[in-house]
């Protein structure tokens, strides 16, 4: 979340005929009171509103509301639609539900300007896992935190995959939240005092609000995987391309039919990130900066080694960068490197462990690699992980 409004936060926001101009204090759907800000993406703003008709319990909740015209319609019916079969899908009992984000609310609210605004009411989360980890001064998990956090993480897959057949297809550190422990922090943004100071500015009649600051909490909730906008239906076969760049499994890049298992690998990559803070494979040029499929193939190529010939013969694209033996045909080099020179976070007595776990989720078939239960019987996951 942010502490303070940005100069792009401020630029994006001044174009209020995209977005929906909210003032603190006013009452949404006759029912939520808007008492802060929380933060912002690329398409919506989130508030944090009183629920007005709660009874005993969720007093306050979460209400993200999409701008006008800056995210596809189908991608907001998306994922409010992913958040409707996640409320009804798969076993109630199974351990991953709680550790999945919910939805409590849908509607639509029209502007001023009579543009039309979906919004999603969902529980008031805490800091994500990036935040956290940018709080600490190396910026790297500690291994115990890592391991709670991944553990958590593949239950919540495990029943999206196997209970819900939902691909994730997102997994990134602000993706993942922690549930909001102690409920005080957010009753202190209802006061009013603390509405008026997060004013920033007003323009052209419109009032620029702060983020509220959660700062880094003393007591850590259960980490909640969020944002659906872009999972998919994992009973259908899809080949469009998705992740972050550097996240991007091969089958993506060589433009395959992908399915379950890009979410392993997403978590893979990730997890060297958490640990490591950098990338496992970036797939930037060197020279411009800029990210090209060749680099990261030739990255993934120099840890994981060759693909297999099979693999390659797939996709209708992988000509383009391997030969009909499956080398490597491209000018920019491979540069081979060992898993054990690459991770430099771990004494060598305990780096086995770490990287058999991350091995068996970083491979280049998607048959290949572990699933989510497989994974959580991990020996080095299991090992000496605090209650």
């Amino acid at each position: 979340m942010s502490s303070s409004a940005t100069p792009f936060e401020e630029e994006r926001e001044v174009g209020f005929e995209k977005f929906y101009p909210m003032t603190l204090g006013e009452v949404i759907n006759e029912k939520y009171k808007v008492v802060a800000k929380l933060g912002f993406g690329s398409a919506s703003t989130i508030w944090c509103c009183r629920n007005m008709a709660y009874t005993s319990t969720n007093k306050y909740a979460a209400l993200k509301i999409y701008a006008h015209d800056l995210v596809a319609e189908d991608e907001i019916d998306n994922e409010t639609a992913i958040y409707k079969h996640l409320s009804t899908a798969g076993n109630p009992d199974h351990p991953g539900k709680m550790y999945v984000r919910t939805i409590q609310d849908s509607f639509f609210v029209t502007s001023r300007a009579g543009n039309p605004h979906q919004c999603l009411v969902h529980e008031v989360l805490s800091n994500d896992i990036l935040s956290l980890r940018y709080a600490r001064p190396d910026r790297k998990l500690p291994e115990a935190m890592l391991k709670q956090i991944l553990i958590h993480l593949l239950l919540a897959l495990d029943f999206l995959h196997s209970e819900c057949h939902i691909i994730h297809t997102d997994i990134k550190e602000e993706n993942i939240l922690l549930g909001l422990v102690d409920s005080s922090i957010v009753e202190q943004l209802d006061r009013k005092e603390i509405a008026a100071s997060s004013l920033y500015k007003s323009v052209n009649g419109y009032n620029l609000y702060k983020s509220a600051n959660f700062g880094i909490p003393t007591r850590f909730g259960r980490p909640i995987l969020c944002d659906f906008s872009l999972a998919r239906n994992g009973q259908v076969e899809h080949c469009h391309d998705i992740h972050p760049d550097p996240y991007r499994a091969p089958e993506v890049i060589l433009e395959m039919p992908w399915g379950y298992a890009v979410d392993i690998w997403n978590v893979g990559v990730m997890v060297w990130d958490m640990f490591e803070n950098r990338r496992m494979f970036d797939g930037l040029d060197p020279e411009t900066g800029k990210y090209g499929n060749r680099f990261h193939l030739a990255s993934i190529v120099g840890l994981l080694g060759p693909p297999p010939l099979e693999f390659l013969q797939r996709s209708e694209c992988s000509s383009v960068y391997f030969d009909d033996r499956g080398n490597w045909k491209c000018l920019n080099p491979v540069l081979s490197v060992s898993w054990e020179d690459s991770e430099r976070n771990l004494e060598v007595s305990n780096q086995k462990g770490f990287l058999d776990f991350v091995r068996k989720m970083v491979r280049w078939t998607a048959e290949s690699r572990a699933s989510p239960s497989e994974l959580l019987e991990d020996p080095w996951l299991l090992g000496d992980v605090e209650e």
